[in-house]
């Protein structure tokens, strides 16, 4: 006796059994989420100073031996 395969459930936030409104609300609050994040984005790259050398590779300074 060969057993059917049960249906397996989405991992995703929107499942299928979901009415059509929570569908719509929960794009919604993603939506939201999506530009807040895309909002504090553009902020923290408008603080970063792109001419900060404090950030960018210096190879180490060679001490040359002065002749004595």
């Amino acid at each position: 006796m060969s057993q059917i395969p049960s249906p397996r459930r989405s991992s995703s936030p929107l499942r299928q059994a979901d009415s059509p409104a929570a569908v719509r609300d929960r794009r919604a609050e993603l939506g939201r989420a999506d530009e807040a994040r895309a909002e504090q984005r553009e902020r923290d790259d408008a603080r970063n100073d792109p001419s900060a050398s404090k950030w960018r590779y210096q190879p180490p300074q060679r001490n040359e031996k002065e002749p004595a």
